[in-house]
C-alpha cells in the first residue's frame, strides 16, 4: 500500500478530513499515551476491510493475511471512553470466532427473553451505589437491630 492510500485509510478511520486535522485533533494526543487505541487506529484499523458497523457505531474489521485469532478487531466509535460493552452479543461471537456470520448479512435468531445489549453504566456516575453507599444521595438508617416493643393491652 503506498503512503497516500494509507493516510487516506487513516484518516477515512478516525473520520477527519486532513492530515493536519487529524495530527492537531485531541484524538491524535489520546493516542500519543493510549497505546491500543493508537495501534487499532494507526495500524490495523487502515490495514483491515471493514466488514460492518454495529448499531453504538463501533466499526469492525477483518485482514486474514494477519495471524489466526488477530484477524478480527473493533475500532470503538467512542475513542475518548472507549467500553468493551459496548459490542453487541452477535458481534461479539464474531469478533472471538465463536461463529464466522457477518452480523451485517446475517439474520441470528432471538430468544424471547433477551434485550437490546446497553453499555454497562460500571466505573460512572450513573453506576448502581447501595444505600449507606457515600455517592447514593438517599441516606441509610444504621440501626442493627430495634427492640420489639409488644402492643398494650387495656
Amino acid at each position: 500500500m503506498s503512503i497516500s492510500g494509507y493516510i487516506g485509510r487513516l484518516l477515512d478511520v478516525s473520520g477527519k478530513k486532513s492530515l493536519g486535522a487529524f495530527l492537531g485533533s485531541w484524538e491524535f494526543g489520546k493516542m500519543l499515551v493510549d497505546g491500543n487505541l493508537a495501534h487499532n487506529v494507526l495500524f490495523r484499523g487502515p490495514s483491515g476491510n471493514l466488514v460492518g458497523t454495529d448499531y453504538h457505531g463501533n466499526k469492525y474489521y477483518e485482514n486474514n493475511t494477519h495471524t489466526y485469532s488477530r484477524r478480527r478487531w473493533v475500532v470503538y466509535a467512542d475513542k475518548f471512553d472507549y467500553n468493551v460493552t459496548s459490542v453487541p452479543p452477535e458481534w461479539h461471537g464474531w469478533l472471538n470466532y465463536i461463529n464466522d456470520y457477518n452480523p451485517t448479512q446475517h439474520q441470528f435468531k432471538k430468544p424471547m427473553y433477551q434485550i437490546e445489549a446497553y453499555i454497562t453504566r460500571t466505573g460512572t456516575q450513573k453506576c448502581y451505589n447501595p444505600k449507606g453507599s457515600w455517592f447514593n444521595s438517599e441516606k441509610r438508617n444504621w440501626k442493627k437491630y430495634e427492640a420489639w416493643k409488644p402492643e398494650q393491652q387495656a
